[in-house]
């Protein structure tokens, strides 16, 4: 089985269950810029306690998954992951936080086809700004090239103005500044 098909699964498990998700990391990466060889998964839940039970019945056949992981994950708003128990690929679920820009990010989840299946997947500008805080936090260049892959594939169709005013926002404009010469 292939890490699309399992992709395939979660997405799947998810929205029968009604539980709002987004797409985000390496797959939305190589969704709109360049593609890379880590694909690991990422998804952000926006979920509750009263969510807990559901979550593990929807995914305990298939995937090793702890209800003390789910639980302390949503107490301290980080993340918890599932592992298919066929490939051992793993999927990250980070939490939605309370963060004005998170809920931002979230309320502009698109519905794209990725892998020939409808998913809310983060938009670019979103993976952008994203990238760029996680480089001002590491300064790991996988950041910049990710986000100016992406600046690049994407051209026109960048919202440059949510992009400088998140970026101002989130103390990353003089990066992106920086980005935009280059991209």
């Amino acid at each position: 089985m292939t890490q699309e098909e399992v992709l395939q699964i979660v997405i799947a498990t998810l929205e029968k269950n009604n539980i709002p998700y987004m797409l985000t990391g390496a797959i939305a990466v190589n969704y709109y810029g360049r593609p890379r060889l880590t694909h690991g998964v990422d998804i952000i839940l926006n979920i509750e306690r009263k969510h807990i039970q559901s979550i593990v019945d929807a995914f305990h056949q298939e995937f090793y998954i702890s209800l003390e992981g789910i639980e302390d994950a949503i107490r301290h708003r980080t993340a918890f992951n599932i592992i298919h128990n066929e490939t051992g690929l793993k999927i990250d679920f980070w939490m939605l936080t309370d963060e004005e820009y998170d809920k931002t990010r979230f309320s502009r989840k698109k519905r794209q086809t990725i892998f020939d299946r409808g998913m809310h997947i983060s938009s670019a500008e979103d993976i952008i700004l994203i990238k760029l805080l996680w480089y001002k936090n590491s300064t790991s260049e996988k950041h910049i090239i990710d986000a100016e892959g992406i600046l690049q594939v994407q051209g026109n169709s960048i919202d440059n103005n949510y992009l400088i005013k998140w970026a101002e926002k989130l103390s990353v404009r003089g990066i992106l500044k920086k980005l935009l010469k280059t991209a």
